[in-house]
């Protein structure tokens, strides 16, 4: 059994000590407990502009298996540098010595905080759904969706990243079930909570984060709607 896999640093699990595996090593190993040799071609660090190259020059009917783990880059570029330019701004306002007189009511800099992120979902939440990248990828693959298995961005703990995320989950989601992929949802595994996440890293699973989403990949892997229908009709 032939696997290509496209997914970021967790492929090969950063971060981890040499004795644990990342979330692709336990998918294997169970794999591997059916009786079947595994071979996994795998590609670390591929954004959702890279895999749709990637893929267009890759022989897919070669593979028996294709895992693509999505990034939060579903958004579309151009949006995600608005909001991490519209971020870097300073949130709280510089008052003029008028303004700090003590007769004067002063703005609290939490609502000054709250109002520009509001400001900032605001402006990227409208074209969430329009990414022509996602609809490339999902249109190469079409032929093979009887063999790939989507995989929705891993979560975070930094914000607005994680939000990113959640938006991101949310077009695969609902792009990829429209036509007929079968779409792992990780986000519904692992949480953004700490006993996921490496010690100080708010970005990377530990070993625990890889270990669920492994195991609940071959669980999923054995039960796809899609890639269970077609292979049983062949």
């Amino acid at each position: 059994m032939t696997i290509l896999l496209l997914g970021d640093e967790h492929t090969y699990g950063y971060g981890l000590s040499a004795r644990q595996l990342s979330y692709v090593g336990h998918f294997v190993r169970r794999l591997s407990r059916t009786g079947r040799a595994v071979t996994v071609d795998a590609h670390a660090h591929a954004t959702l502009p890279e895999s749709v190259q990637m893929l267009a020059r890759l022989p897919l009917n070669q593979y028996d298996l294709i895992v693509l783990q999505l990034g939060p880059d579903l958004l579309q570029h151009s949006f995600r540098s608005r909001l991490e330019s519209r971020a870097a701004v300073p949130v709280l306002p510089v008052l003029k010595p008028a303004e700090l007189r003590a007769d004067r009511p002063k703005k609290r800099p939490f609502v000054a905080a709250a109002g520009q992120l509001l400001n900032i979902a605001a402006s990227v939440a409208p074209p969430v759904g329009r990414s022509a990248e996602l609809m490339r990828l999902l249109t190469l693959l079409r032929p093979y969706r009887h063999k790939t298995l989507l995989l929705t961005p891993f979560p975070c703990r930094i914000w607005p990243e994680q939000w990113l995320r959640e938006r991101g989950r949310s077009v695969l989601l609902k792009q990829g079930t429209s036509q007929a992929f079968s779409v792992f949802d990780s986000g519904s595994i692992v949480r953004s909570r700490d006993e996921y996440f490496l010690t100080g890293d708010d970005e990377h699973l530990n070993a625990v984060g890889h270990e669920l989403i492994g195991r609940a990949l071959f669980d999923f892997y054995q039960s796809a709607p899609t890639i269970v229908t077609v292979q049983t009709t062949n």
